[in-house]
């Protein structure tokens, strides 16, 4: 779970205003500034990488508007980390939500776990090591001062995922292809790696370990995020493959990735992860098979189902089904006292647990995932929740919340749970995606009683677009820039100039 790059030279500070990209403004929103200084500007790091400093974003390190690192726990000596999947996550709202800086910052980032990778072989000399493979593996996590990974895995399944995913996501925001095709082995090692977490053949990734948010799995489970995470990458990848020609590899990786979506839905008692429920229904939480006996834990945790959403592993029937079971519990998940809860109980204790959610991030993946599905059923409430207790913890805008430790985390502004703050708000409220061909123009997603009229500064490129909604409604009847209407091509309608400042009106009706 945590690695050690470099013991020996510590990173240094950095001027952030070197590496901090512009990034969009609105007067309709007034939290933009801060989750961004807070989630992404202070959190900026330098990592000495063989004697090269190459930048990326730490998990949390501000104090009182101030980028602070704290001492390492294990050694006295400064030091932080960056974990794999909060840059993946992270990573989806700063790439809306900023200009190119961010792609060279997704680029160093995976540059650094990729040298992470290659000192990080599954030897079993420890341990803490489920696997005596002898493979490389991406970690969860790496820790700069730190000599050995006590107490943590030093890897973890689902971030050779994140990473092949962080890859996909750089190529399709920059067009990359040298770059993707310069770090391809890298990319094949590592999916490669996730075929053969699946070892009993029902195409479901089993040698599966790592915290997955204080679910504690260990190996022989099967469980639905990281089979949803499974397939998504593999698709993923496919993609890249189609890019560089590798038609049989993309194939290949298109049939695994379907497999796992067909199998994982399958009701339990066919071997699969779906829980039906009267006319609704669930992903349980894993099932694990010891000594030739399975267990099934059939408990309901909003994690393990909004991610598979997220991947695209549902029906509508089932987006239904975990809404309302979402929506049926709601005081349970939602209206406690430090607002949202969505991970699972496991590790956690009577102090722990404080009625707040210690992941962010998911309320935003939910508000977004609502959204986009449709289902505006207490859709605005969660988001007035999530800004009710936006400053909880410390003055930071999204902060961590109350952890493991049963503290409330001050001044922890996480990267991923601002980030994801940007996806939700760009990619759900205002219906904008930056692509490598363009922006992306599709219908809005208001929050009630939220304005939505505009978005100023959005980079793309070396272009900067002024956007502003104007009517009613939230069906485009037309796009105009700069005086002129632009046509759709495909049923999109794409901003794809590179230079230049444009004035964007969308024009909404009913």
């Amino acid at each position: 779970m945590l690695i050690t790059l470099n013991t020996k030279a510590q990173p240094a500070q950095l001027d952030n205003r070197l590496l901090t990209p512009k990034h969009i403004e609105s007067k309709d929103i007034p939290t933009i500034d801060d989750a961004f200084l807070h989630g992404y500007v202070h959190n900026i790091i330098n990592e000495v990488v063989d004697g090269k400093r190459i930048p990326t974003l730490t998990i949390q390190c501000t104090d009182n508007n101030i980028h602070k690192v704290e001492p390492n726990s294990f050694t006295g000596r400064t030091g932080f980390s960056v974990w794999t999947r909060d840059l993946y996550w992270g990573f989806q709202g700063w790439s809306q939500a900023g200009d190119d800086k961010v792609l060279d910052m997704m680029k160093s980032s995976m540059q650094i776990l990729i040298a992470a990778k290659n000192k990080n072989q599954a030897l079993g000399q420890n341990k803490t090591w489920p696997l005596n493979d002898k493979r490389f593996y991406i970690p969860q996590a790496y820790v700069t001062g730190v000599v050995i990974a006590k107490d943590y895995f030093p890897w973890c399944s689902e971030s050779q995922a994140d990473f092949v995913m962080l890859a996909y996501n750089y190529w399709k925001l920059s067009g990359d292809k040298a770059y993707i095709s310069s770090i391809w082995n890298d990319i094949f090692y590592i999916t490669k790696t996730l075929e053969l977490l699946d070892t009993n053949g029902n195409s479901l990734p089993d040698a599966l370990w790592g915290s997955y948010d204080y679910m504690g799995l260990g190996t022989d489970a099967e469980e639905p995020l990281m089979c949803a995470k499974a397939s998504l990458a593999f698709s993923s990848v496919a993609k890249l493959a189609h890019m560089l020609g590798k038609e049989e590899y993309a194939t290949h990786l298109e049939k695994l990735s379907a497999s796992i979506k067909e199998t994982m839905n399958k009701p339990v008692e066919e071997g699969g992860l779906w829980k039906s429920e009267g006319q609704g229904g669930y992903y349980i939480q894993s099932r694990k098979i010891t000594k030739g006996s399975e267990k099934i834990n059939d408990m309901f945790i909003p994690y393990d189902n909004l991610v598979p959403m997220w991947c695209g592993m549902t029906s509508p029937a089932q987006d239904n089904a975990i809404f309302q079971k979402l929506d049926t519990n709601f005081d349970k998940y939602y209206n406690l006292t430090y607002g949202p809860m969505y991970c699972a109980p496991a590790a956690h204790h009577e102090t722990s647990v404080m009625d707040c959610s210690s992941v962010t991030w998911l309320a935003f993946l939910d508000v977004y995932l609502r959204g986009k599905k449709g289902h505006d059923t207490n859709r605005s409430q969660i988001y007035d929740l999530l800004m009710k207790h936006s400053l909880d913890a410390g003055k930071v805008v999204f902060p961590e919340g109350a952890g493991i430790y049963g503290d409330l985390t001050g001044g922890a502004g996480r990267s991923w749970d601002n980030g994801n703050y940007f996806h939700m708000l760009v990619c759900g409220i205002y219906g904008l995606e930056k692509t490598k061909d363009g922006i992306v123009i599709s219908e809005p997603s208001p929050i009630k009683d939220v304005p939505l009229t505009e978005l100023s500064d959005i980079r793309w490129r070396n272009a900067v677009y002024n956007l502003h909604w104007i009517g009613q409604g939230t069906q485009i009847a037309q796009v105009i820039m700069d005086g002129k209407k632009i046509k759709a091509k495909s049923g999109k309608v794409t901003l794809t100039s590179k230079t230049g400042t444009h004035e964007v009106k969308i024009m909404l009706g009913k």
